[in-house]
């Protein structure tokens, strides 16, 4: 029993001190360094007049004064004070970010974006994967939520693995334009995968809430986690079955070889191995109805 207290002590403060780390090096990350004085958007323009028309008709040009809550506006907002720039027009005067590290380029963005979606960022998946907030997003675009290109196709620059499974025959409804990536997931960070719930049941749960219950008799894996049986972004198989039936059911259900199951002759065998196990078993997200080989067993 000590022991046992012992381990899950343990284990908890790893996890506390995991979380203290990710948090001290959001806080703590070096922000690029920039020397001179702020000269205004309006000076930038003088040389940058077509990036800042542009940048005009985005949401970070668009912002009033009453917005910005005594941060600074426009150009330098994100690349700092310009008069060194200005003066001896030379590039390295200024913040550039491409010229940045995903840590230092994230922690500009930071600086206005730390609640909300983005109060998740710090030690999310994409973080720790090296991935930046520009590798994303583009400032000085207008585009929806000023994406370098559209939700899925975004994704798929790196994730080209999920591109294929939606043109699986089963899939969800992304290639039709239905529903998207961010349909299911945040990138900003979230919970498991950076899905947008809690629990992945939960999430599947808010469009397929037909297969919630309650019910008199659950199957216990639909009550686990819907991945167990189902790959949501693809399948050769119906119903986005990780594999077709009989093959997934007999997986955890090995009672064709059960003489309690109706199944006993050899007829009988080939005949349910070559079909369905849905074919009897319809409910097989729940039912208040007994099952043979589960609860409710009929005695012999």
């Amino acid at each position: 029993m000590k022991k046992s207290s012992l381990l899950i002590g343990l284990i908890t403060c790893a996890f506390v001190l995991t979380g203290i780390f990710f948090l001290y090096s959001s806080l703590c990350a070096v922000e690029p360094a920039s020397e001179g004085e702020y000269v205004g958007s309006e000076t930038c323009m003088e040389c940058h007049e077509e990036v800042g028309e542009a940048f005009k008709k985005t949401i970070h040009g668009r912002l009033a004064d009453f917005e910005l809550k005594g941060k600074i506006a426009g150009c330098e907002a994100c690349h700092g004070p310009g008069s060194l720039h200005v003066e001896e027009e030379d590039p390295e005067k200024i913040i550039r970010l491409k010229e940045l590290s995903p840590t230092e380029a994230g922690e500009i963005c930071l600086k206005c974006h730390r609640s909300g979606m983005q109060m998740n960022w710090p030690g999310s998946s994409h973080d720790i994967s090296g991935v930046s907030c520009t590798s994303c997003h583009r400032s000085h675009t207008a585009a929806k939520n000023q994406l370098a290109k559209n939700d899925p196709d975004l994704c798929f620059k790196c994730h080209a693995d999920k591109r294929a499974q939606i043109n699986f025959p089963s899939h969800h409804p992304i290639r039709e334009k239905k529903m998207n990536c961010s349909s299911c997931h945040d990138s900003h960070g979230g919970g498991e995968r950076n899905i947008k719930a809690e629990t992945l049941n939960e999430l599947c749960l808010s469009c397929h809430a037909e297969k919630q219950g309650p019910f008199t008799f659950e199957h216990a894996p639909v009550v686990e986690s819907c991945a167990i049986c189902h790959d949501s972004h693809g399948s050769i198989a119906n119903h986005l079955q990780r594999q077709t039936e009989p093959f997934l059911c007999m997986q955890c259900h090995t009672s064709h070889e059960d003489r309690r199951h109706p199944a006993l002759s050899l007829q009988t065998w080939n005949v349910s191995f070559f079909t369905r196990c849905t074919h009897c078993h319809s409910q097989i997200h729940g039912s208040d109805n007994p099952s043979l080989s589960g609860a409710g067993r009929f005695m012999r």
